[in-house]
């Protein structure tokens, strides 16, 4: 496998696994304001935890390895395509961008003591990741059959956090009658 491939692969995957934590994170959303137990409260903190790391992967720090202008040969063109695919112009993408890494700086990286974190809507993220990953599956076609893989990324969230909804119903359910142990 050339090195070229194997980046595009793992791009792939950063993806991948943004769409599937930020699915997790929706799924657990619907008992926000029921969770109890120390447990679910951690899992659906870290569900959103992780997709925003995942998120800073791709689109953070400029010379992060899978960082999309890491990537991306023609970088003017990506960042064109990708404004008009998320329908924002440069300062707000900025704007949007600031919002999550002071999430990821202040709650996730760094802490910082303040009464409640301000998690940032993700709908956007999704979008922009959306973006990115068809760009990579477009390239990684190139080498070699990825039809096995998915071929639109909300899609594949959409499929993810209907199955995420099914578990966390069933898990939550069983795990009513437990009191919490660990203070």
């Amino acid at each position: 496998m050339k090195d070229r491939e194997k980046l595009l692969r793992r791009v792939a995957l950063k993806c991948a696994d943004f769409a599937r934590q930020l699915s997790y994170h929706r799924a657990l959303n619907a008992y926000r304001d029921q969770l109890r137990a120390n447990f679910w409260i951690y899992t659906y903190n870290n569900a959103i935890d992780l997709a925003v790391l995942d998120w800073f992967h791709l689109f953070g720090y400029h010379n992060d390895d899978l960082h999309w202008k890491q990537v991306v040969p023609t970088v003017a063109e990506f960042r064109h395509g990708l404004h008009e695919y998320i329908r924002m112009n440069e300062d707000q993408w900025k704007e949007y961008w600031a919002k999550v890494k002071n999430y990821r700086d202040k709650d996730i990286a760094h802490i910082e003591v303040r009464p409640r974190s301000h998690v940032p809507d993700m709908a956007t993220a999704l979008r922009a990741t959306t973006y990115y990953y068809n760009y990579v599956i477009s390239q990684l076609s190139e080498f070699g059959d990825y039809s096995h893989w998915p071929s639109d990324l909300e899609e594949y969230h959409k499929k993810s956090l209907v199955q995420s909804e099914k578990i966390v119903a069933v898990a939550y359910a069983s795990t009513q009658s437990l009191r919490e142990e660990v203070h």
